[in-house]
């Protein structure tokens, strides 16, 4: 078979076929299918050289080596030391010509990789321009259009740096029937900033999946990535998400800031006498802490600062993640990789025979993640989770309603947590006004039953102000810059823990506990009262005032 092999060496797709053919064995062209980048990681370019193979694909422990000469004693080696570390290796056929493409795209993809995943630099002379020139979305704009579409790494720069002066969360690059719309949210609002032709895209798009990480051959499955940007001596994190469209892909890159999650927990939005309950809560050395919400309304900051404050050298801290968004030192985060079985339950599993102090579970989806959790916080760990329910008041009926037995959550549960994110008004150009009589008093109405631990610093409810936006260059003229969250608290007294075996209903659990709950309307209100924000600001996020 060997002297067969070398009557078939010539640089020929037709003949590397053929010998394929002959020895059951795949064929592939490398000018037309491109490697995976996780395929590549796996063996080095000179070992690649040195046996004339190039590895194609890999899934889990399973990986597929194209080689030209399937009986090179080099070869063979290779394929016994992937073996020898765990690997199912299979073997695909390639031409010279094949081989020479593969290297080409190995240094291509790999070498884009390592220089940019870490960290990716942005143009210096773009950023001292977005710096000193680009103070609203119009001038981004401006300057976008006045770029080259021949040159579209210039274009991500400049969208790159544009969101992260502008304080983004989010960029958006939505492809249309002939044209790429780019869109930011800022504060939790989506604003078009630029638009280029369609046929850009491609160069564009696979950039940014060569910066993360992603396949950029894969197109027709959703996909996650990663890369790192550094700006005025702090390391950004952008998480990327493509997924399939009518017309290509669409991809959301999410700006991850450290310091945002790094921030104190008063700085967040919590009033003092919240964060006396909070406090108390999770100093505890055991129970269930549980945020609630809808997805983005700030519950995994509001966890990671958490943490953070928590955080010491005599504490072991675990999470489980899905996915991490923030990597901090000094906690063992994990994440969930539900093709090879790590969920939820089955991390915390894990979690509990490494002695952990404080564990953070990303959410409680299933009955058996639930019920590990209130085992976990019963056996003398703090647990902190999310949970989607659209207030605090759900969290128990939810609970009951994945399983758990209502009699274990009464020790258990420490607090819930519900929260929405709102924008907080731009100091520079607020302007104040009384509001109407009958509107005045639906507020008074809202808020005269609070409880005494609320401190409305001197505001007369019979006689106050509120703001309302109206637009500059310090707020790039949206009236409102940044944002912080409105919370409610839900701390188990005894009266609730008599009724929950009883399976309450929210009502019940209201009644339970009014003399000392404070809605997330009540909090917005309150916040609205300081000028900290709007009422329409309120309305649009909790709804109206009645």
């Amino acid at each position: 078979m060997e002297k067969e092999f070398e009557e078939f060496q010539k640089d020929s797709e037709k003949i590397a076929k053929e010998l394929a053919d002959t020895l059951n064995l795949p064929y592939f062209n490398l000018n037309f299918f491109r490697p995976e980048i996780e395929a590549l990681e796996k063996i080095s370019i000179d070992l690649c050289k040195k046996t004339n193979s190039i590895p194609i694909k890999i899934n889990h422990n399973e990986i597929l080596l194209g080689v030209v000469d399937p009986y090179n004693e080099d070869f063979k080696n290779l394929q016994e030391d992937l073996k020898k570390k765990g690997f199912i290796v299979k073997t695909a056929i390639i031409s010279n010509e094949s081989f020479e493409a593969g290297l080409k795209e190995y240094n291509f993809l790999h070498q884009k990789k390592v220089s940019y995943l870490s960290i990716f630099e942005l143009n210096e002379e773009i950023l001292n321009h977005i710096k000193n020139k680009i103070n609203t979305k119009d001038d981004l704009s401006l300057s976008l259009s006045k770029l080259s579409i021949s040159d579209p790494f210039l274009i991500l720069d400049y969208i790159f740096g544009g969101a992260i002066k502008f304080n983004a969360s989010d960029i958006h690059f939505e492809p249309y029937e002939d044209k790429v719309s780019v869109r930011y949210r800022i504060d939790g609002i989506l604003y078009d900033i630029f638009s280029f032709p369609l046929n850009v895209y491609p160069l564009l798009k696979n950039r940014i999946k060569i910066l993360a990480g992603m396949k950029i051959n894969i197109y027709l499955k959703p996909q996650d990535g990663r890369f790192s940007i550094d700006y005025e001596n702090q390391k950004i994190d952008i998480r990327v998400s493509s997924v399939p469209s009518a017309k290509d892909e669409s991809i959301v890159c999410r700006i991850l800031k450290l310091s945002s999650v790094t921030a104190e927990l008063a700085s967040l939005g919590v009033r003092e006498d919240d964060l006396k309950i909070l406090e108390e809560a999770i100093h505890s050395p055991n129970g269930l802490i549980l945020n609630t919400g809808p997805t983005g309304s700030g519950k995994t900051t509001t966890l990671y600062s958490i943490l953070i404050k928590i955080k010491k050298p005599e504490l072991k801290i675990l999470t489980i993640e899905d996915p991490i968004e923030y990597k901090i030192e000094g906690i063992g985060q994990s994440q969930v990789n539900e093709e090879s079985g790590f969920t939820f339950s089955n991390a915390l599993r894990s979690f509990l025979r490494h002695d952990p102090d404080v564990i953070l579970v990303g959410e409680i989806r299933d009955k058996d993640t639930a019920q590990i959790a209130i085992q976990a916080s019963l056996t003398g760990h703090l647990v902190l989770s999310t949970l989607h329910t659209n207030d605090s008041l759900g969290a128990i009926p939810r609970l009951i309603s994945l399983g758990v037995d209502s009699q274990l959550i009464p020790p258990a549960l420490r607090l819930v947590i519900a929260q929405r994110l709102i924008r907080k008004i731009c100091s520079y150009c607020a302007v104040e006004y009384k509001p109407e009589n009958d509107l005045r008093e639906k507020i008074k109405k809202k808020l005269e039953n609070l409880p005494t631990r609320v401190d409305l610093k001197g505001v007369d409810l019979n006689n106050f102000s509120l703001v309302k936006p109206k637009g500059c260059d310090k707020c790039l003229g949206l009236g409102y810059k940044g944002r912080l969250a409105i919370f409610e608290l839900l701390s188990v007294s005894k009266k609730l823990e008599s009724i929950i075996d009883k399976n309450p209903s929210e009502a019940e659990i209201l009644e339970s506990i009014s003399d000392n709950f404070v809605s997330l309307q009540q909090d917005g209100l309150i916040k609205a009262l300081f000028k900290i924000t709007s009422l329409e600001e309120i309305e649009r996020v909790v709804g109206l005032i009645t």
